[in-house]
């Protein structure tokens, strides 16, 4: 079984097992340990386990595992599509009861932002059948009518992961705590949401915390970020098949260059198509507007 490493976690390999290191010959490999019944490679940005499936499983929870596995029934959230021109926003809650804790030990999940799009459509379909989960899905048009009445991106940020912990919770999972992948500090948060005229849904606030880096502590939030990206890609996916064309992601210089390229798709009214499309009010929209 292979996992891919952080910095840190490679550290914390070779210091474990350093008393166990037994000759490597193999100029791939940097580091070789015999442990009990297991052989254990360490490369570049990755390890090696081999030997009987239980045994590796107790080793990848009781010495690195990068998540707070004493933290259990914990439902997470987090989100994708924030910084991307093109697409919408998804937010995403996961519940974990430790009854999935081994099922989802052995998919290897990480950080999403670790994981290339290739590897997330099958490991999101894998954690898809086994956690309790809610998405919203925030539409540019939706997006771009909020940010046009006032509202910035932090404030729809908070009315959708509300908006999702209402629909979680309405499964009425025995949870200890909510975790939320923090993007602004939680008073603002609830600021947020009780300014915000459009969110008439109850406001979730007993046991809520923020974390940053939540993906990589909080197995539930790293779930929720593979579901998230998963379902934002199936959305810009939809958006590439309607408009016959492959849609760039991000909001960098592909994105303007797309445009410049793809003139025909607009239909000479290019606002209307930013609009309904992209998150009007990035950077990308005056370049776009210069140079069509």
């Amino acid at each position: 079984m292979v996992f891919y490493l952080e910095k840190e976690e490679k550290a914390k390999i070779i210091n474990h097992y350093l008393p166990y290191e037994v000759n490597n010959k193999n100029v791939h490999v940097e580091k070789v340990y015999k442990y009990n019944n297991l052989t254990i490679s360490l490369y570049h940005n990755k390890v090696l386990f081999q030997g009987p499936l239980e045994e590796i499983v107790r080793e990848y929870r009781d010495y690195w595992y990068i998540f707070d596995e004493k933290e259990k029934s914990i439902i997470g959230n987090d989100e994708v599509g924030t910084g991307d021109y093109f697409g919408p926003i998804v937010i995403t809650s996961c519940y974990i009861s430790s009854a999935m804790l081994e099922k989802l030990r052995l998919l290897n999940v990480k950080d999403s932002k670790t994981l290339n799009d290739k590897t997330i459509y099958p490991l999101a379909n894998q954690i898809m059948k086994i956690v309790t989960f809610e998405s919203v899905i925030i539409n540019n048009r939706k997006y771009n009518q909020w940010i046009a009445e006032g509202y910035n991106a932090n404030v729809i940020k908070a009315w959708g992961h509300n908006q999702v912990l209402v629909k979680m919770l309405q499964h009425k999972n025995q949870y200890k705590k909510i975790v939320i992948d923090q993007f602004v500090d939680r008073k603002l948060y609830y600021q947020y949401l009780e300014n915000m005229a459009a969110n008439k849904n109850k406001i979730i606030q007993d046991n809520v915390f923020f974390t940053i880096k939540a993906e990589n502590k909080f197995l539930a939030v790293a779930c929720s970020a593979i579901i998230s990206r998963y379902l934002f890609l199936e959305e810009i996916k939809k958006i590439s098949i309607e408009l016959e064309v492959r849609i760039p992601l991000g909001a960098g210089a592909e994105v303007d260059k797309f445009f410049v390229q793809h003139q025909d798709l607009f239909d000479k009214d290019i606002k209307k198509f930013l609009l309904r499309h992209t998150k009007y009010h990035f950077a990308n929209t005056k370049k776009i507007l210069k140079k069509i």
